[in-house]
């Protein structure tokens, strides 16, 4: 989470009316070898009864939402509420339970029933003998984005728009968190209301209704509400949206246009798409205090969300330096729901919402996922342009690194990886590294194979092989079995280059 942006501004070109018109790029992907919209873990039954969420702003100006969780069939007390503190790809803690209030229990006759504050994020619903049958509680919004200072990190409510993270302000019933979930939203009566996991332009108004697998694709979803809100499909062989909210003024054509561009890009280059919708979510944000944290993003399993400086941004007539670091900003997230949301290392999946777990593969997760970018952009440029790109970019890289001290920039990766499993973002050094380390060594096998292959094979091929192997094979890579799984792929052997890039 919370990569740093890569130096995205959106600048002003005009803000869009709260009731959109669509927007029809007509762009194609050429080389698409198949689309689908499942998910490389196990998901629950289709036969299972769902989970009815339902989130309610109840009048305009309100900073507190209402959230409550109907069982389909009543549950024998005690049971528990859990509410997340890590955040998947959030590489950390958020105590989002402080922001929790009002919670209710009631029974199969609408009964009230106990409720006690336990250790950790949980509260103990009912007792033995009881029957839980609907939760309910609040969530205070202006505290939320009040304390916790990293933007990509809160939900928010400002005049006119209600911006919620899905893992920011729902809860799970321990024991139905892999059962489906339906979601319900309901906003003041001319209030637009979208859903990353239904979504529509222009979107529905006052109430909306979507459907997801369990409750880690419902929390890693995103809702936005108000006459703030701004939304464009955008056309193209995976339909694409873009839902924004700007406090300053923006261009969004030609922000869509690079999200069609960067999605094309990273379409040809996996040859699939894993989603059967995509939405690119912009926040242009005045800052509540000069401690909050602007510029990062975060990636989801069919949506990204870049939270950004107001008068952050590009237009057609930004240079075009600007242009292109916007468009990789959009590339490089993008990317990331093929890796690692659906080829992982062990610790991704099955996700543990209440302590961020230690992870291996960060420099995996994001250096792989950042070449893959660079690659997919390079693929669509004129050869020598390419070229002269992919060069460029893994320079960058290597400058980045020299200004890293020793200490961290030296550290074996999967050490530096399990501490910034709780840190990323919050000491960028480990984050960058991590990122930084994991591309030049996708870089160098790319080199290796290219040139042992006679051309015939690249780095492209791995990481379409590793996305296959992960959904025949439904679990997270182990680290030693990379070199085997990209020999697989490519027929060439590399195992010398694991061995001396993950042992230093």
């Amino acid at each position: 989470m919370g990569r740093r942006s890569s130096g995205v501004p959106l600048k002003p070109a005009g803000l869009l009316p709260a009731r959109p018109t669509t927007l029809a790029l007509l762009l194609s992907c050429a080389g698409v070898a198949s689309f689908a919209s499942d998910v490389t873990r196990p998901i629950s039954a289709p036969s299972l009864e769902a989970v009815a969420y339902r989130v309610e702003l109840a009048r305009a100006g309100s900073t507190t939402i209402a959230v409550s969780i109907e069982l389909p069939a009543a549950a024998p007390g005690p049971v528990s509420l859990v509410i997340p503190r890590a955040v998947p790809m959030g590489y950390s803690q958020q105590e989002y339970d402080r922001y929790v209030g009002e919670v209710k229990a009631l029974g199969p006759q609408g009964e009230s029933l106990a409720v006690e504050r336990v250790e950790g994020p949980r509260w103990r619903l009912g007792s033995a003998g009881a029957s839980l049958k609907r939760v309910s509680y609040t969530v205070d919004l202006a505290r939320m984005e009040r304390e916790i200072l990293g933007a990509s990190d809160a939900s928010r409510a400002r005049p006119g728009y209600v911006g919620l993270l899905g893992y920011s302000v729902l809860g799970y019933v321990e024991g139905w968190q892999t059962r489906p979930a339906r979601l319900e939203l309901a906003a003041p009566a001319d209030w637009p209301v979208f859903t990353t996991l239904a979504p529509s332009a222009p979107p529905e108004l006052a109430r909306a209704a979507s459907e997801a697998a369990d409750f880690y694709a419902l929390a890693d979803s995103q809702v936005a509400m108000g006459p703030g809100l701004s939304v464009l499909r955008i056309e193209n062989r995976v339909p694409l949206y873009l839902a924004a909210y700007s406090e300053g003024t923006t261009d969004l054509a030609f922000t869509g246009s690079l999200v069609s561009k960067a999605m094309d890009a990273l379409v040809a280059y996996f040859g699939s798409a894993p989603f059967p919708h995509y939405t690119a979510q912009l926040e242009l944000l005045k800052p509540i205090s000069p401690d909050h944290r602007y510029g990062f993003s975060m990636e989801h399993l069919s949506s990204s969300h870049y939270f950004l400086a107001a008068d952050a941004g590009v237009t057609p007539a930004s240079p075009e330096r600007e242009r292109r670091r916007t468009l990789f900003n959009f590339t490089h997230h993008l990317a990331h729901a093929w890796i690692p949301k659906r080829s992982y290392g062990e610790g991704y999946f099955p996700f543990s919402w209440e302590l961020a777990p230690l992870l291996d593969t960060i420099w995996l997760s994001e250096g792989f996922a950042r070449y893959a970018a660079i690659e997919a952009l390079a693929d669509a440029m004129p050869e020598a342009d390419g070229d002269a790109y992919r060069k460029a970019m893994l320079e960058s890289l290597r400058q980045l690194l020299a200004e890293v001290p020793p200490f961290i920039r030296d550290m074996p990766l999967v050490p530096l990886s399990r501490i910034a499993s709780t840190r990323y973002s919050e000491d960028f050094r480990t984050g960058k590294t991590l990122f930084a380390r994991g591309a030049l060594l996708a870089a160098e096998l790319d080199e290796r194979v290219r040139s042992a292959s006679g051309g015939r094979k690249r780095f492209r091929d791995a990481a379409r092989y590793l996305v296959d192997w992960s959904a025949r094979s439904q679990r997270g890579f182990r680290v030693e079995e990379l070199p085997e799984l990209f020999r697989q792929a490519t027929g060439v052997e590399t195992r010398e280059i694991w061995k001396r890039n993950l042992s230093h």
